[in-house]
């Protein structure tokens, strides 16, 4: 058993999993931003890391768009410490953000994302959460996992989707994990 390091905090995390078009996701972050007067950074991981803090108050749409290829968005209630050369060293010097990857739909389908947080102060995970869970109850809930390899379902009651994922699932296009080959099928489509 490995003892805990006394100079590392415990970290705390909090996760939403869903599937989203990312202009609705832009638009969550948007309304987030300017209702709450958090701050927001937008990471651009391909041909090369970069991150660019935004002005409080910006257009993030437009922003965004001058920035593109974008695949994460970051809140913070305070000003992004910059500089950072990777992703992991931006959540490292601003560990108390809230993360949104944003998924292209592609040929294949519509990635699952998550609305993620990871930090050593209770309290302010209890926030995020809190501000999370309020959007969260605009959602469609519900759906099953299958494995494409047997066709085993699982039920995921705590997975949601935007209207616009819901549209794009109705409209055949599929519901894929984060990560692997499994998919998703909405309980309110079944």
């Amino acid at each position: 058993m490995v003892a805990p390091n006394p100079f590392l905090p415990e970290l705390l995390s909090f996760a939403l999993p869903l599937h989203a078009l990312r202009e609705e996701l832009v638009r969550i972050v948007a309304g987030w931003a300017d209702e709450h007067e958090l701050y927001v950074a937008a990471e651009r991981f391909f041909p090369t890391y970069a991150v660019t803090a935004l002005p409080r108050g910006a257009d993030i749409a437009q922003a965004l768009s001058e920035l593109e290829p974008v695949r994460r968005l970051c809140l913070r209630r305070g000003e992004f410490f910059e500089g950072a050369i990777d992703e992991r060293q931006h959540l490292v010097r601003n560990p108390e953000c809230l993360a949104i990857v944003l998924e292209p739909v592609s040929e294949d389908g519509l990635r699952a994302t998550a609305m993620t947080c990871k930090m050593g102060d209770e309290d302010g995970l209890r926030e995020w959460a809190a501000l999370v869970r309020e959007s969260a109850y605009k959602l469609h809930r519900g759906a099953d996992a299958i494995d494409p390899a047997d066709g085993s379902r699982q039920d995921v009651p705590d997975h949601f989707h935007t209207p616009g994922a819901h549209d794009l699932a109705a409209g055949g296009v599929p519901m894929l994990s984060a990560a692997g080959s499994a998919t998703f099928e909405f309980w309110d489509l079944s």
